[in-house]
């Protein structure tokens, strides 16, 4: 890559591309690594006559960017890491903690899509329920407050929420 920027050897290999992710999108071999891109999709357009919409070059080098910048996030937490002592993870170590972090990111996504799935009545639309449904039953469905009986007893019931915290564990 150096020796491209420099001038002394020539750009990327048609045959194995190759990005370079230690540079930024504009450099010099990634612009030239984006032109073979861009070449061999118009060969393709043409060789397979394609039927779908064209699209400018600036469409198609800004979708590019947009995956090197995927590409490039993906890649950089692939990385060995240094470790306290001041030496790179092993191979092992990079692979447990990519598992970690993904098993991380699963948790992370299963919580917020239980809470979506939760809460997925408005207020407005719950409301609405229940006034239909007090509707629906009238006035023979409803309990009436004056009761004779003197020896009525009030009668708590818990109901556990799933997401207040188990004090249970604190304890």
């Amino acid at each position: 890559v150096m020796s491209f920027t420099e001038g002394d050897r020539p750009g990327p290999d048609p045959i194995n591309l190759q990005w370079d992710f230690t540079g930024p999108i504009s450099s010099l071999w990634n612009q030239a690594f984006i032109k073979i891109l861009l070449d061999k999709l118009h060969a393709l357009c043409t060789e397979e006559k394609w039927t779908t919409k064209p699209r400018s070059n600036e469409y198609w080098k800004e979708v590019i960017k947009q995956k090197f910048n995927q590409i490039k996030v993906i890649w950089t937490k692939g990385r060995p890491k240094r470790l306290e002592t001041s030496i790179l993870e092993t191979p092992t170590q990079v692979a447990a903690r990519l598992m970690h972090t993904k098993m991380d990111d699963l948790k992370t996504t299963w919580k917020d899509t239980q809470r979506v799935a939760v809460s997925h009545f408005s207020d407005v639309e719950l409301w609405q329920w229940l006034s239909d449904i007090i509707d629906y039953l009238g006035t023979d469905g409803m309990s009436s407050d004056n009761s004779e009986e003197e020896d009525m007893q009030t009668i708590f019931q818990v109901c556990s929420m799933p997401w207040r915290h188990d004090i249970d564990k604190e304890l």
